[in-house]
């Protein structure tokens, strides 16, 4: 059985990890590392305004490049956005793989920004244009994920960045906004059973040392489980294929002056 929970207030990662876009990701909730947003990381909301260069452009230019020949497409390109040590590794390193890799499939992607939650008000992140890479459309709305990286802040497919209207953005959106208007989320536990793996007998339960509670689990595989205390539970799941079960522990935390769980 293949399980993914989240948390809103209080926050778990994925307890089996996914794939996306071709990189192996843990969908680890925005919450779970609310306490530690700074200036390290840049979270925000906005819609692209243009991403460049275009994918078609990154997919073709440098397969048929000699090593010098890539070195010089990534330092004219990128000239005063890498770092020295960037520009030192680009110039020496004759692993032209991981050159390719790293730099020339780089992609500027900037955004009217909305919402700032997290870190300076920028209006634009780089991201890796190919597997790894998280792919934004142009006129559309992300919640954005991004950390330093050098001068520049970045993005990727395990960043949890996503479209707002996504199941993950709206969740993440409830406890970020409710994070800096410093009222914090009441605890609650919620998760999705994955699609193709929900069954009619399947049994969410949450138990504690005062006892248990279940839930049904809904049409698109969500349930949640709310009011709870700051105290551990146990999440099982189980249905005639057997059962799955992980610790949850819901400890306060102090932000701010405010207790957050």
């Amino acid at each position: 059985m293949r399980i993914d929970c989240w948390m809103s207030a209080v926050c778990v990662c994925t307890i089996l990890a996914g794939r996306a876009f071709g990189c192996f990701c843990f969908s680890t909730p925005i919450c779970s590392d609310i306490r530690t947003l700074s200036q390290s990381s840049a979270v925000f909301v906005g819609r692209v305004v243009e991403a460049w260069p275009s994918r078609r452009v990154l997919a073709g230019e440098s397969q048929h490049l000699s090593l010098d020949q890539l070195r010089h497409l990534i330092l004219q390109r990128w000239g005063g956005v890498l770092s020295a040590e960037e520009v030192r590794y680009i110039r020496s390193s004759p692993d032209r793989e991981t050159i390719a890799i790293r730099f020339a499939f780089m992609q500027r992607v900037r955004f009217v920004v909305g919402e700032v939650f997290a870190g300076p008000p920028i209006r634009e992140i780089y991201r890796d244009a190919a597997d790894c890479g998280y792919p934004f459309g142009s006129d559309r709305a992300y919640l954005v994920n991004s950390v330093r990286d050098g001068s520049r802040y970045r993005t990727g497919a395990c960043s949890r960045t996503g479209r707002v209207e996504s199941d993950d953005a709206v969740e993440d959106l409830k406890a970020l906004r409710a994070w800096k208007s410093g009222s914090p989320l009441p605890p609650r536990i919620y998760g999705r059973i994955l699609f193709g793996h929900s069954r009619p007998d399947i049994r969410v339960r949450l138990i504690q040392d005062r006892g248990e509670r279940s839930v049904r689990v809904g049409a698109d595989g969500g349930f949640s489980f709310d009011g709870l205390e700051n105290t551990q539970y146990r999440l099982q799941v189980q249905d005639g294929r057997g059962s799955g079960e992980r610790v949850i522990p819901l400890a306060p935390r102090v932000l701010r002056g405010h207790t957050m769980v």
